[in-house]
């Protein structure tokens, strides 16, 4: 449960992340293209993940993301030590992680690879 001690905050990235999470959702125009998410924050969620995962961060930007699908309160009991360590809201620290992500995945792209294989 939360408490007044950690504010909710919201979600933001910069306008790139923003631009590949965009180009990560599917578009039937092309079927083929690698695509495998089915909204902006169903693949913000997993630019978080990876962040998070890989303990990969930086500063987002000022796009807004949606937070009804990305509830920053259910991921409380493994931010709260950071976010009070550090002074920082749920939404801001998630924010960072998916930034963090981001740049793993456009990375990843500019290498060659395909998301998918960031999946697996």
């Amino acid at each position: 449960m939360l408490t007044d001690e950690i504010k909710l905050g919201s979600l933001s990235v910069s306008e790139a992340a923003h631009e590949l999470l965009s180009s990560l959702v599917f578009d039937e125009a092309r079927p083929s293209d690698d695509r495998p998410f089915t909204s902006i924050v169903e693949s913000f969620r997993f630019a978080f993940a990876l962040g998070f995962s890989l303990n990969k961060r930086a500063r987002p930007g000022s796009v807004s993301v949606s937070p009804r699908q990305f509830i920053v309160g259910d991921y409380d009991v493994i931010l709260r030590g950071s976010c009070l360590e550090e002074g920082l809201s749920l939404g801001g620290l998630c924010s960072e992680y998916a930034e963090g992500g981001c740049k793993v995945i456009q990375d990843h792209l500019n290498d060659g690879g395909t998301v998918l294989e960031l999946v697996e």
